[in-house]
């Protein structure tokens, strides 16, 4: 699931709510249904519990004495006989075995219906005078409606009955439900209808949430792919929301900015990287000259060497320059020793011949290792500048993350807080309910009293006979308002039973959600405190790293000059190990002039 587009995640939710909407619908429409049914047939029982309590009172009065029983149920018969009610009832009686004992159709009265069924063989008067000695029961069978065609038995049509015990009779009421149907097939188009219409609407309204949430995280999406190409010169969309995509969307333009200061401090190293090759190439050149001009000494020296290895020692060092003159005054003072010392250096020729070499191999040595020291550390100077960089950008990405998390910490609190009012809230509602429950009972006595209060109303009509038909009206007016009011009553607390229940339901399930938000803010709260002390530890390492880089490219500065200026021993103690040796063959060969020679006998090599 978490691997879905959100766009198809959004999709989902909201086809999830549709099929509930859906669902609820065909429950209300259902629950509907069987309301209208119910009330239909409460109405008849009722009815027929008015007509009961007529007769009733007919058999009390004779069994008190005022008339005798057959006068009773004459009139009894006579009053329930002419009893109507809306939309098209009336009432008639069978006795225990099936023969109509009153009707308003008099023809009727005297014929036996038993084993007599409807249309489709449903032997519906045998069943009700069964369910009425029963206690009392529905039936439905099919046949002819007042009005339509004769021939025409498919109406439908309910009936209730109830047997009065002491006549040995059933009161029977019907209705036709084909007007229900209709009702019905009226409601159903309505309902949906409105369901219809507000899915189209839900719909269009999903549709623009969706694209209003996809649509700017596709724009950030092809933003921070840009950036990742190291492009930053693309503009980013969306930084002026407030909501988490305009947080998405600084986050990104921060990268961006992060990426172009990282191409700066690229440019920067680039230039310094020049400079610093400007720099060893002037050293390089300084070097070169240095050496031409050591060079001119050596090959000075190397002329007079030339000349004192055949033997010459009259010979003179020329100019050498200001630079080395203490050296050619130095070289001709050693000139004018040189006889008088030869005769001592001859004797520690093989003393100097030992030494020469192991000279020779100190300075080659010397050399390959500073060269080696030299590229080494100038591999770890570049390697460590990386290293710096690379530590910097993990802190300002640790500080980030230290930011976002102590965000969402704070975040996190808020949903717990909204989520403990709304436990109180639903508390609220349910307390609410069980007042209004308390109501509805009252509501549902009154509604009984009064049931009761038009029952006495009618009997004492029928006692006064004719000037008290308006009243019996009247009353039984009142009896049909306190027994809908009753019916109604007991629906609406039926409804706020199943509504408490499902609140109280929604009160664990948002507790739930509180304590799971709490966690996790817990853990975002350990989170945050590890991640500080990622930014606090990366911060402390990029100070190191910076103070050894520049140790390092100082000690990298210093081996070169090292590794220059072993190269430049090395070449000078080769030149002397040579020249020492050949100064060794020419002594062994050197003949020293007589004492009164005289300095005229000396000359300058050219």
């Amino acid at each position: 699931m978490k691997n879905l587009r959100i766009s198809l995640q959004l999709i989902l939710l909201i086809g999830g709510l549709m099929a509930a909407f859906a669902a609820a619908t065909y429950l209300q429409v259902r629950s509907s249904t069987e309301t209208i049914y119910q009330q239909r047939y409460e109405l008849l029982r009722t009815q027929v519990e008015s007509a009961l309590s007529v007769m009733k009172d007919y058999n009390d009065r004779a069994v008190a004495g005022e008339f005798s029983v057959e006068e009773a149920q004459k009139l009894a018969y006579g009053q329930v006989g002419k009893m109507r009610f809306e939309p098209d009832g009336y009432f008639f009686a069978y006795d225990y075995d099936v023969v109509m004992v009153f009707h308003p159709n008099a023809k009727l009265v005297g014929n036996s219906s038993k084993g007599k069924g409807d249309t489709n063989g449903f032997l519906y008067r045998d069943a009700l005078v069964k369910l009425g000695r029963a206690g009392g029961g529905f039936v439905e069978f099919i046949g002819p409606k007042p009005g339509q065609d004769p021939n025409d038995y498919s109406f439908p049509k309910a009936a209730y009955g109830k047997a009065f015990e002491p006549w040995n009779l059933v009161v029977v009421t019907g209705l036709y439900t084909d007007d229900l149907k209709a009702e019905i097939r009226s409601s159903i188009i309505k309902t949906v209808g409105m369901s219809a219409g507000i899915f189209v609407l839900a719909l269009i309204a999903a549709y623009f949430v969706i694209r209003n949430i996809t649509k700017p995280l596709k724009a950030i999406h092809d933003a921070l792919e840009a950036v990742a190409d190291e492009n930053v010169d693309i503009a980013i969309p969306h930084t002026d929301l407030s909501n988490e995509i305009g947080m998405m969307a600084t986050a990104t333009k921060s990268l961006q900015d992060k990426v172009r200061e990282r191409h700066a401090l690229a440019a920067r190293q680039e230039e310094q990287q020049r400079e610093l090759d400007g720099e060893r190439s002037q050293n390089a050149e300084a070097q070169l000259a240095e050496a031409r001009q050591q060079a001119h000494v050596v090959s000075t020296i190397g002329q007079s060497l030339e000349q004192l290895a055949h033997g010459d020692l009259t010979v003179r060092c020329a100019d050498l320059g200001p630079k080395y003159a203490a050296l050619r005054d130095n070289f001709n003072d050693a000139l004018a020793r040189l006889e008088e010392a030869m005769a001592r250096v001859n004797l520690k020729g093989n003393d100097i011949a030992v030494s020469k070499e192991e000279i020779r191999r100190a300075s080659g040595e010397l050399a390959t290792r500073t060269e080696r020291q030299a590229a080494n550390l100038e591999e770890t100077s570049a390697a460590l500048d990386e290293l710096t960089v690379a530590v910097r950008q993990t802190a300002d990405g640790a500080r980030e993350a230290a930011n976002r998390v102590g965000t969402v910490s704070d975040e996190a609190r808020q949903s717990d807080e909204i989520v403990t009012k709304a436990i109180n809230a639903m508390s609220g509602i349910e307390q609410s309910s069980a007042e209004i429950t308390k109501i509805i009972g009252v509501i549902d006595e009154i509604a009984f009293q009064t049931n009761l209060l038009a029952l006495n109303a009618g009997v004492e009509a029928a006692r006064a006979g004719e000037s008290g038909k308006g009243f019996a009206v009247v009353a039984q007016e009142v009896r049909e308002l306190a027994q809908r009011s009753a019916a109604a009553a007991k629906e609406i607390k039926d409804q706020i039973a199943r509504s408490s229940a499902q609140v109280e339901q929604g009160v664990q399930l948002v507790g739930q959600t509180g304590e799971a938000l709490k966690r996790i803010s817990d853990q975002i709260a350990s989170a945050n405190d590890i991640v500080s002390k990622i930014s606090h530890s990366a911060q402390e390492q990029d100070t190191t790293l910076r103070s050894i880089s520049s140790a390092v490219n100082q000690l990298d500065t210093a081996t070169q000059q090292n590794a220059a200026m072993a190269e430049e021993t090395t070449a000078s103690a080769e030149v002397l190990a040579n020249d020492t040796g050949d100064l060794l063959e020419l002594i062994r060969s050197f003949k020293t002039s007589q004492a009164g020679a005289g300095r005229e006998q000396y000359r300058l090599a050219s």
